[in-house]
This record gives C-alpha cells, structure tokens and sequence, in this order.
C-alpha cells in the first residue's frame, strides 16, 4: 500500500473510532440481585422443639444436633406459618469461607433449577395471561423452537428446537446428554461450565446446545438428569419476557414477590442472563422466604395453577427415576416434576442441590425445611440424601406430633 493512502487510512480510522460501536465486555462470573424496598415476615425464633430425634444413617437415630455436625449440615432453618421453629449453625468453617449463620451468603447448587422453574411459570403467566392449568398445559405442549427467534431455531433445529416445553422443564427432553462420567472428560456438565459458565466463556448457550441431539434406542421421553435441559429454559424465559435482561426480571420478579431482605447472586452466561442450572447464592432465611412463597403457591403473585403443575407427583413422573431413588428405604422413592422432586406417595416435595442442599416444602403440615451442607468438606455414606430425608420427616413429625400415615 503506498504511503499517503495508509496514511489518509490511518487518519480516517482514528476519526471515526469515537463513533464505533464498543465491543462487548463479558460480564463477570456473577451478577447482583438487589432486594425489595421491603422484606416478607418471618416471626422469631420460639419454641423450638428438644426432643426430635433424627436420623445419623437409615435405621439409627440420633439427636438432631448431631446430625448437624456428623451429616455436615452447615446451617438448618424450619419454618412453620411463617415462624422460625428450628435454627441451627455447624460451628465449623464449611460451606464457604466465613462462619455459619444468618448472615452468610450460602451456595444452593442446584436448588437453583427451582428458583428457574419459578422464574418461568412467572414470565409464561405474564406474557400469556395465564391462571389455569388448561392455560398453562396448552403453551407447555409447544416445543421449545416455537418460543425462540429464526436465528437461534435453525441452530437447534436438530436438537432442542423439536423438544416440548414439558418434555424439557421434566428432564425427558431425549436430548444426548451425560451429567456425570468416570472422568471429568466425559463429562457433559464439564464441558458446559468450561465453555459457557466460568469465564472466559467460550461461547453462547444456543452456540454449545447447537451441538446436541436427540438421541435414539431409549423409549420416548426417558428421565435424564441434564443441566443442559434447565439452561434451556433460561432462552425461552429470555425470549418471553417483558424485561429485556432476565436476571432484572427476576429481581423485580421472583426475588421481590417474595420479599426477600438480602441482596443474593447468581452466575451468568456470556449475555448476562442467569446460567439457570446452578451457581445461585443466598442467605438462608430468603431461601425460606421462597420455600414458603412455593407452599402457598405464589401468593395470588404467580398463579397456583403453575405450582400445582410444577410439582404434581403424577404416576409419570416416577418412571425411570430408579437410579435416583433409594431402593433400601420406600420413602426414598424419588419423581420429578417441573425442576422439583418428587415423593412416591407423599404431599411433600423439594428442590436439591449437590452437596446437600434443600428447600423441601410440606403442604399438608405449612412447613418448610432449608438445609445447607457440605458433604464434599464432610465426606457422608451414599445415602446421605435419603437420610435427610428422613431426618426432614422427623422435624416435621415433632413439629406436628403424630406420624405420616403408613404408605
């Protein structure tokens, strides 16, 4: 190139830099979450029960202080009508730096799944006008591509675009997907918190679910446990929602029609959305304040058509949860509904995260049981869920005082 026409070049870059648009800067691994003008009522902690025995392994029983420090539960917070019934703190330093108490910002893993759930049924019902079960059942039967724009359809075309909304927010979208493999290499979640959740993030959700399939020689709309699945509701939420960036729906959304007191977080894509499947983080008494909007499905906020749906143990939904269930106790037989799980037989149900976290609601009782733990810091036996579990049912029994019926 000769000289005076790099240099009239050169000059004519540097003029109109000013006015080019700027690239985009990725957002940082975690996103703020800011809290209503003001808080939902919890009343104080009072009459706590002494005497409830829990459970320290499947058949033995144990006091429920120490199944605190033996089952590594960081913190325990159980309320019933909105009053404080059992608040108890691990005095070691788990589940993240810092003491255990009321002022922590906890880690929910994949209690998050939930709080997606509920995000959706809240967009669904705005952009829809939805209240019925009919209503809501009617737009769940759409597949998932219906929802999204050309670009992002076509790139899924072979894949998600075809899946049902109820086929995804069930964990039967068919899609090829391992959650967990032998090595860390085959796995399917690895891979998508290295390309999509952790910075530097690689590429889009659409970009990286663009390479999956349905998959074939397992029946129609078999149970599989994908992160990937949760993340793509996350799109359809984006695409439906009146709030251009999702998470400030969820803001004014989910986290004030609860009234939360605290501000939380949660882990975002490359967009800026909520990454969906996991990486939320909160202080225990909001995560109650959500359990108990959940148990009075939604407070005339969000429909309860969408809860009833969400988590209505229907016979369906226990089929193909074999591995998932315990098979050494009956109460222990596991469903899923609408990212919750389910109770063979039982009114109560649960969001779970890895680790052992839990927001697990009891309707018939108005009680709802927060657990956060660290079985990673705390090694515990494989049947570390099902016996809290168990240990749930035990508070819950002292709270009330007579058993669950035998099933």
């Amino acid at each position: 190139m000769k000289l005076w026409l790099r240099s009239i070049l050169v000059f004519t870059l540097a003029a109109i830099a000013p006015f080019a648009a700027p690239v985009a800067k990725e957002p940082p691994k975690n996103l703020p979450i800011n809290p209503p003008p003001k808080a939902s009522f919890l009343g104080p902690l009072r009459d706590s029960p002494t005497n409830v025995q829990a459970y320290c392994s499947l058949e033995s029983r144990c006091r429920l202080q120490q199944y605190v420090q033996q089952m590594g539960v960081c913190a325990l917070f159980v309320i019933k009508g909105r009053t404080i019934r059992v608040e108890m703190y691990n005095e070691k330093e788990i589940c993240g730096e810092g003491a255990n108490g009321r002022d922590k910002d906890y880690g929910v893993a994949s209690m998050a799944k939930s709080l997606t759930s509920t995000l959706l049924g809240q967009v669904l019902a705005e952009k829809y006008h939805l209240r019925t079960q009919s209503q809501f059942e009617a737009v769940l039967n759409r597949r998932v591509g219906s929802f999204l724009g050309l670009s992002d359809r076509m790139k899924l075309a072979e894949g998600y675009a075809t899946v049902t909304l109820d086929r995804l927010l069930s964990m039967r979208s068919d899609i090829q997907w391992l959650e967990t493999g032998s090595l860390p290499i085959f796995s399917d979640s690895v891979m998508f918190d290295n390309q999509v959740r952790l910075p530097h993030r690689k590429q889009s959700l659409i970009g990286f679910a663009s390479k999956y399939r349905r998959r074939s020689g397992n029946p129609p709309g078999h149970f599989n446990y994908s992160a990937l699945d949760t993340a793509m509701a996350v799109p359809v939420a984006v695409n439906l929602s009146s709030v251009r960036a999702l998470l400030k729906a969820f803001e004014k959304g989910v986290w004030a029609k609860i009234g939360a007191a605290h501000p939380a977080s949660w882990n975002v894509d490359i967009n800026g959305d909520p990454i969906g499947p996991c990486c939320f983080k909160a202080r225990i008494d909001d995560m109650a304040r959500f359990g108990t909007f959940v148990l009075d499905k939604g407070q005339g906020k969000i429909p309860a058509a969408w809860f009833d749906l969400a988590t209505a143990p229907l016979d369906s939904r226990f089929v193909g949860l074999e591995d998932e269930s315990n098979p050494a106790d009956e109460s222990c037989t596991l469903g899923y509904g609408y990212f919750w799980w389910l109770r063979k037989n039982r009114p109560d149900y649960f969001a779970y995260g890895r680790y052992g976290q839990f927001v697990h609601i009891y309707p018939e009782d108005d009680v709802v049981v927060v657990q956060f733990s660290d079985w990673n810091a705390v090694p515990v036996e494989k049947h570390a869920r099902c016996i809290a579990l168990k240990s749930h049912d035990a508070i819950v029994l002292g709270l009330r005082g007579w058993r669950y019926p035998p099933s």
